[in-house]
């Protein structure tokens, strides 16, 4: 899938719901229709909210539904929640789906588990949530792959080390089957809590980029979202892994997070390198902050549901934030069909290893796979699959000639690559990203 086949809202504004407040609230609805959302997260206990995702639906706003299980960890979706989802997809009402909710904390983990895990577990969480995702695209839903709780490298939570053991886990040892799931439907959900790593310069622009803003790049010059993703940019890391392994984009959806709430009189500023925020800065950077991302974030990150309706305000009561969303007009992010117009048409490009090759090839093409986005795999019928309607390429690697001459039954030109070790094909494709040139 592209990205614009998936269902979505333009308007990046989103939030989180909670509980049963729609039942116990009936105005609830019309709050959240003047808040001009684009997004709700809604915690689905077995069916108990389908009515209240169909009637956002109605009003123009995009349920996010997770599909909850306390402790779903280790585990997969019963067949219960499945039966839900499928009703969900079959009335129209939604696609977008989570399965599992922050894998790297103890939390999420049933008793005899918590304590013990270290970064997520990649042999035990990954498989589940292959049969997880793959439940639910063949009910027609979009998969979320599992938000991580926001940590860096922590040293047993660490959200940058666990999603690297996730995706480590997902191309060595399911590596066609991820990458069907990532093709079909899958997307990234986040939870980009930030801290204080925004602001507002001397000429009026707002900064949400760190660690690529100016005060961090000043202070420590080269630093990346891969070493440090307290960020509204952290999905950065997974999005970059996939782009790594499996040279796929997928959307991120921030399901939770946003900027910390203060109380009355309270400023919040654990980075003293940046200027603290009270409950009235709160309110402009989080309008400013939709803002941003519907116009200068990458073009998956689809939208932010942030925590605004919960538990620390019941019944409603309006924090500022709310207040200025509900007085500012949305800014919407481009259409797809838009931009696919101005970058006009294109050539596809398969690059196919041979079945059965070790990992290490494909670290060994990383840095071209990386620089040019190609399609990749083992699957000689994929390869031949034409999507561009300038052409097709397919790149072989080390192919038999038998298999060489079975590829010339496709539209398509070879592009073939002899390379007897690995440092003859990395100085091989190194050279093509130094030169630009894709096909050498």
């Amino acid at each position: 899938m592209k990205l614009s086949d998936y269902e979505r809202s333009r308007n990046p504004r989103g939030m989180h719901g909670w509980g049963d407040v729609w039942d116990r609230y009936d105005d609830w609805y019309e709050k959240l229709v003047q808040m001009k959302l684009g997004w709700i997260k809604i915690l689905d206990y077995g069916g108990n909210q389908r009515h209240a995702a169909q009637r956002f639906r109605e009003l123009g706003i995009m349920p996010v539904i997770r599909l909850y299980r306390g402790e779903p960890n280790p585990g997969t979706l019963p067949q219960s929640h499945l039966s839900i989802l499928k009703e969900y997809v079959d009335q129209g009402i939604t696609r977008w789906f989570e399965v599992n909710n922050e894998p790297n904390l103890d939390g999420e983990w049933k008793q005899e588990y918590k304590g013990i895990v270290q970064h997520g577990a990649p042999e035990i969480v990954m498989p589940n949530w292959l049969d997880d995702a793959e439940a639910v695209i063949e009910r027609g839903g979009y998969p979320a792959f599992p938000a991580l709780a926001i940590s860096g490298h922590d040293e047993r939570h660490g959200s940058i080390t666990t999603y690297q053991g996730y995706f480590r886990w997902l191309a060595e040892n399911a590596f066609d089957r991820a990458k069907a799931v990532f093709e079909n439907g899958a997307w990234i959900a986040i939870h980009p809590y930030f801290a204080n790593h925004f602001y507002r310069d001397s000429d009026g622009e707002w900064h949400f980029e760190y660690p690529d803003d100016p005060i961090c790049q000043a202070d420590d010059p080269g630093r990346t979202i891969f070493d440090d993703d307290v960020s509204l940019m952290c999905g950065e890391v997974p999005q970059t892994l996939l782009r790594q392994y499996f040279g796929l984009e997928v959307p991120l959806i921030g399901t939770e997070g946003g900027p910390w709430v203060p109380r009355t009189g309270q400023v919040i500023q654990q980075d003293n390198r940046y200027p603290g925020y009270d409950l009235q800065w709160h309110a402009d950077a989080t309008v400013a902050m939709f803002e941003w991302i519907a116009v200068k974030a990458p073009p998956y990150f689809f939208g932010h549901c942030v925590w605004l309706l919960d538990g620390y305000y019941p019944g409603g009561k309006a924090v500022p934030a709310v207040k200025m969303l509900r007085d500012t007009e949305p800014v919407l992010r481009p259409k797809f069909d838009e931009e696919e117009e101005v970058e006009g048409h294109y050539r596809s490009h398969y690059f196919l290893f041979p079945q059965g090759i070790s990992w290490d090839w494909y670290e060994a093409a990383s840095n071209y796979l990386m620089h040019f986005g190609v399609t990749l795999g083992q699957s000689h019928d994929d390869a031949g699959v034409v999507h561009g309607d300038l052409g097709h390429t397919i790149t072989a690697i080390n192919l038999a000639d038998d298999v060489l001459e079975a590829l010339g039954k496709f539209d398509a030109t070879l592009d073939v690559i002899r390379a007897d070790t690995l440092e003859a094909l990395k100085e091989l494709l190194d050279a093509r990203v130094e030169a630009d040139a894709r096909f050498g």
